[in-house]
């Protein structure tokens, strides 16, 4: 059974300090805030592709031009297009071809 996550606060985001090395904090449910030792914070998904069953992520975009607010809205998109299986990052690269 999966572990109950408990969500990031603005706070906690805000005050994630560079280390030497890469780390993640969990906000639950696959999103994923990952600090890099250049300061640089990114959103990231995970998930298992809907036929393949292989683990990739999807980003996001960088905290803060990516609030949590709207990377939980993304999450919920992700997870809505998983249920239908899609697997989302294809339904992106799709929506960016169209626009082009």
């Amino acid at each position: 059974m999966a572990r109950i996550t408990k969500p990031l606060t603005n706070t906690e985001v805000k005050h994630a300090k560079p280390k030497e090395k890469i780390y993640s904090l969990s906000d639950g449910e696959g999103l994923q805030l990952r600090v890099k030792p250049n300061g640089s914070k990114l959103w990231l998904f995970d998930y298992y592709r809907p036929f393949t069953k292989v683990r990739t992520c999807l980003s996001f975009g960088s905290y803060p031009e990516v609030s949590i607010a709207d990377a939980r809205s993304k999450r919920k998109f992700a997870r809505e297009l998983l249920a239908k299986e899609i697997d989302p990052k294809e339904h992106r690269d799709e929506n960016d071809l169209k626009k082009e």
